[in-house]
């Protein structure tokens, strides 16, 4: 496995660990909103789903990220022995030099597969979902593209393009 992950330690500027825990942190955040969220706004209305932006986006915020408040830096922290070290879940960017949307886009992903999940869960046709939801998914998508060249091309993260 270890040689597997290696094929992307240069391409996408993570090493195997970072790969693991960014995959589990991504999984994590989405799976606490799709269990969670939903019971929050049944019990408890608008003020449930106000809780459940500030509770468990904001929790999984610290753990996947941790806060420079803290004392840890979420672009890494310069090791002894060289390279920098993260100390939260979630890796950001290519060394850190591009503009990454890590719980955005787990989110997105998650709750779209979840749906999925659920279309299937209750005998409904998961294809012709898909394809209804296609035109969406390629407006996020074009849309995340434009606001990371937009991002990039002025400068805000030290990208480059």
């Amino acid at each position: 496995m270890a040689d597997w992950l290696s094929t992307y330690n240069e391409s996408i500027g993570l090493h195997n660990a970072s790969i693991i825990t960014t995959i589990f942190g991504a999984f994590c955040v989405s799976f606490a909103i799709a269990i969670c969220w939903p019971k929050l706004v049944e019990l408890y209305g608008a003020l449930g789903g106000i809780l459940g932006g500030a509770g468990i986006v904001a929790t999984f915020w610290v753990l996947n990220h941790k806060l420079p408040g803290l004392g840890i830096a979420p672009g890494g922290i310069e090791h002894p022995e060289g390279g920098i070290y993260q100390f939260g879940l979630i890796a950001q960017s290519f060394h850190c030099t591009a503009p990454w949307v890590d719980m955005g886009l787990a989110v997105g992903i998650g709750m779209w597969v979840a749906t999925l999940f659920d279309c299937r869960r209750e005998g409904g046709n998961t294809g012709e979902l898909v394809v209804e939801s296609l035109p969406r998914l390629a407006c996020v998508l074009l849309g995340g593209v434009i606001g990371g060249t937009i991002v990039g091309l002025i400068g805000f993260t030290g990208a480059q393009i």
